[in-house]
């Protein structure tokens, strides 16, 4: 036995329906809000990341710079986690007090200087803005950077050297950064050095945050007022579908001459309208149908009857014995028409002999 299907109304179909197409778009709309929002927020940090270091690197003394890698050592610290220090140098501490301007004009950013040593052809760091602070942070003198960066990283910092790349937002184990590097150039043209600029990304995170925060109590505000406008928009289609279908029921139940009409009367007529004069044309019809077949009906059944008689009759008149009674009241009737037989009178027989 087959299971009864659940019967579910039209308008929570509808409801469903748009509540489902609503979740798309919104979803859509919510998620390219947000993204857009990070996508420009970090757009303008990349930009100004750009313009700062490029400008830090233009007003670096390259041959001050150039003299310090090549002419200051490293100084062991054991204290420090990379077991390097800053030196007591005034070429570091000028170099260091250029990058730091870069600060007043991008705060939270992290600006440094490295180096590709002559020697061993590998990254190192030289003066970093970090030697400003208090406490003192960032990278210290002569720390290589395979120590610190990534492989990607250090690949994006010896692109640098001979011009300007943007790192896009990566996390490595200080945080999530966006970088910028850009050469520091000699008189000559040649490549001594490079800056560095890292900047955190919670400046895009808060960004991003705030996004989601502007842009989702309006579209779920949204979202709910069109939901309960299509409540009611199907409610008020529904209303109408629901006399139709009571009164087809009144119409089944023989109820022909009901004014389906006037259960959708619109100002505007439409396709309700359309369908209840339908629903009228066709109860009439039917009316009129059910009219004739009931007449044909009858028409047939007193046919049917008279067959019936007919074929009761000539059953029994087809039976031997009343073929055998027919015979006998035959036969009984030609007696009955029969003439009676002369009377014999009572003379002398003729046969016997005459008297003498």
């Amino acid at each position: 036995m087959a299971a009864t299907p659940v019967r579910v109304a039209v308008r929570w179909k509808l409801l469903a329906a748009f509540a489902g197409a609503f979740t798309l778009v919104f979803g859509f709309i919510a998620v390219w809000a947000v993204e857009n929002a990070s996508k420009t927020a970090l757009e303008q940090v990349t930009l100004q990341l750009t313009s700062a270091a490029t400008g830090v690197a233009r007003i670096i003394d390259p041959e001050e710079f150039e003299q310090l890698v090549t002419t200051v050592p490293a100084v062991p610290d054991p204290a420090l986690p990379g077991g390097l220090g800053y030196p007591p140098s005034p070429l570091y501490v000028s170099v260091a007090d250029e990058l730091r301007q870069l600060t007043d004009v991008v705060p939270e950013s992290q600006p440094y200087s490295y180096f590709r040593d002559a020697g061993d052809g590998q990254l190192y760091f030289a003066a970093s803005a970090g030697y400003f602070g208090d406490p003192q942070y960032g990278v210290t003198f002569r720390q290589p950077v395979r120590e610190v960066s990534e492989p990607d990283t250090r690949l994006r910092m010896a692109e640098g050297l001979g011009g300007t790349v943007v790192e896009p937002p990566y996390t490595d184990a200080f945080g999530s950064w966006v970088s910028v590097y850009t050469p520091i150039f000699s008189s000559t043209g040649g490549s001594v050095g490079a800056v560095g600029v890292d900047y955190p990304l919670d400046y895009v995170q808060s960004v991003e945050k705030e996004a989601r925060a502007a842009v989702f109590p309006i579209l779920g505000a949204a979202y709910v007022a069109l939901l309960l406008l299509v409540l009611l928009v199907s409610t008020m289609v529904v209303r109408p579908l629901r006399r139709l279908t009571d009164a087809t029921q009144r119409i089944a139940d023989g109820e022909y001459e009901l004014d389906v009409r006037s259960l959708v009367h619109s100002r505007f007529p439409d396709e309700l309208y359309e369908l209840g004069e339908s629903f009228q044309v066709m109860a009439a019809k039917v009316a009129a149908r059910e009219k004739s077949l009931t007449s044909e009906v009858q028409r047939l059944r007193v046919q049917i009857d008279h067959q019936k008689r007919e074929q009761a009759v000539k059953e029994i008149t087809e039976t031997d014995f009343f073929a055998d009674l027919e015979a006998k009241a035959a036969t009984l009737r030609a007696r009955m028409h029969e003439p009676d037989p002369p009377e014999v009178s009572e003379s002398p027989d003729e046969s016997s002999p005459p008297s003498r």
